[in-house]
């Protein structure tokens, strides 16, 4: 089952900017968002339906806002020793 912006129903219904098809992993608190995004919503940085407020200039926090809870992939290898 999913809500009605895509995101499964049990999960945060923030959506990352990222290429806007990563939400947050993290589990409901309240509103449809877990407890990062929902008290963010509450400084209205995040929208009713779960995208970043375009009035949110602080490039700091729609940093922390977008990547809270998306697994970032690990730096590929670049030693020019290791073949």
């Amino acid at each position: 089952m999913t809500s009605e912006n895509g995101a499964p129903a049990d999960r945060c219904r923030f959506l990352s900017s990222l290429g806007g098809v990563h939400h947050c992993p993290d589990p409901v608190y309240r509103e449809g968002f877990c407890h990062f995004h929902f008290e963010a919503f509450l400084r209205e940085e995040v929208l009713a339906n779960g995208q970043l407020s375009e009035r949110l200039t602080d490039q700091h926090r729609r940093r922390a806002l977008n990547y809270h809870g998306i697994p970032l992939e690990p730096a590929p290898n670049h030693d020019p020793f290791h073949r």
